[in-house]
């Protein structure tokens, strides 16, 4: 007759450590929006994984969010000064075409 193998309980946490770890780290990067499998292939031969890469980046990466933000920052000027003239032309066609007409807020 057969016996039948057990486990000890060590060994079953080392197996389910296997098959989780790897299914952890791949949906992390997957969520991250990299590749895991090209960032395993990476570690492999040495090489550093995507997200280390695009770390050095980051000086490039601030500049262009102040290009933005100067960009933004001119064109918030240049709205306001639009509309300031459309409200004084508002305010100049307003009072000499109709008297009748109520202003907002009054």
């Amino acid at each position: 007759m057969a016996s039948k193998k057990k486990l000890t309980p060590f060994a079953r946490l080392l197996i389910f450590l296997v098959i989780l770890v790897p299914l952890a780290y791949g949906g992390a990067a997957y969520i991250r929006g990299e590749d895991p499998v090209a960032n395993v292939k990476a570690m492999m031969n040495g090489d550093q994984p995507a997200t280390a890469a695009s770390n050095t980046s980051s000086s490039s990466a601030t500049l262009d969010k102040q290009e933005v933000i100067e960009r933004l920052k001119k064109e918030n000027r240049e709205l306001k000064a639009r509309i300031q003239k459309l409200e004084a032309e508002l305010e100049s066609s307003g009072s000499s075409s109709s008297e009748g007409r109520q202003k907002w807020g009054q």
